[in-house]
């Protein structure tokens, strides 16, 4: 065996924690946006990663809206158990999740990499002529404020769906045959169309698919035509995947484009 090539290609100091579970799918899909966006010629040469999966996880919108428990000791729990299996850096797939991270990152002493941040970079820095952006995401994410906040002082205008159009939002994610139920096609994707439509109606050039599962059902591109409209569809799992790939090249400190 030639132990100087293994030696070579050892994974570097830089270990990812995931919180998994919120939900399920979006965790996985996570992983494998890790995985694919990741240059390697060995297994030795990609992300160190350990994940905490504990669908048990309070749901973050039903809290937020007013009547379900709070998740907020269960995320810390679960991001403290990553920072005592030696991760580096945590990541939240979970868009909603977001509204906790001001509670619960000055209890660690590890980072946790802000999705919504590298998001409204990433638009940003790759499409400052379409300023206004739409935002397709669970009522809990939308009225906890945490996109509005971290698109706060950018120059941007941030709009959702009125009423009637978040409902479809909410019934692509959480219906009967709603994504979290285990579907991608078919009703949830012809109501999450719908409120697609409406943004995009509304003079929305980009959309962001700010519910991690969401993505499952609509993929990311850059010119997605909707009726008479073409608008940019953005996928936040995949710019934080990217975000934890440069930053683990990098020795976890280094602030790149990607």
């Amino acid at each position: 065996m030639n132990t100087t090539q293994f030696s070579r290609t050892a994974s570097p100091a830089f270990k990812l924690g995931i919180v998994g579970g919120i939900g399920p799918a979006a965790t996985v899909d996570f992983m494998s946006k890790i995985i694919r966006n990741t240059q390697a010629c060995c297994d030795q040469e990609h992300l160190r990663l350990v994940v905490e999966h504990n669908p048990q996880i309070p749901d973050r919108t039903a809290n937020l809206l007013g009547g379900g428990a709070d998740p907020t000791q269960a995320l810390y729990e679960a991001c403290k158990r990553l920072e005592l299996n030696e991760a580096t850096h945590i990541a939240l797939p979970c868009n909603t999740a977001h509204a906790y991270i001001a509670r619960i990152q000055p209890r660690l002493s590890v980072p946790i990499v802000n999705m919504l941040s590298e998001t409204v970079a990433h638009i940003e820095r790759y499409w400052p002529e379409r300023p206004t952006v739409g935002l397709l995401a669970t009522s809990g994410t939308i009225a906890s404020g945490v996109y509005h906040e971290a698109a706060s002082g950018h120059a941007l205008e941030l709009i959702v769906p009125d009423e009637r159009h978040q409902q479809y939002v909410m019934q692509a994610i959480y219906g009967e045959y709603g994504v979290k139920a285990g579907h991608v096609a078919g009703a949830c994707k012809e109501t999450l169309l719908r409120a697609l439509a409406h943004l995009a109606g509304r003079g929305a050039g980009i959309v962001i698919l700010g519910c991690t599962e969401l993505p499952l059902i609509l993929a990311q591109q850059a010119d997605y035509r909707i009726g008479a409209h073409t608008v940019v569809l953005l996928d936040p799992t995949d710019l934080l995947a990217r975000r934890c790939v440069a930053m683990a090249k990098n020795g976890g400190t280094a602030v790149i484009a990607v």
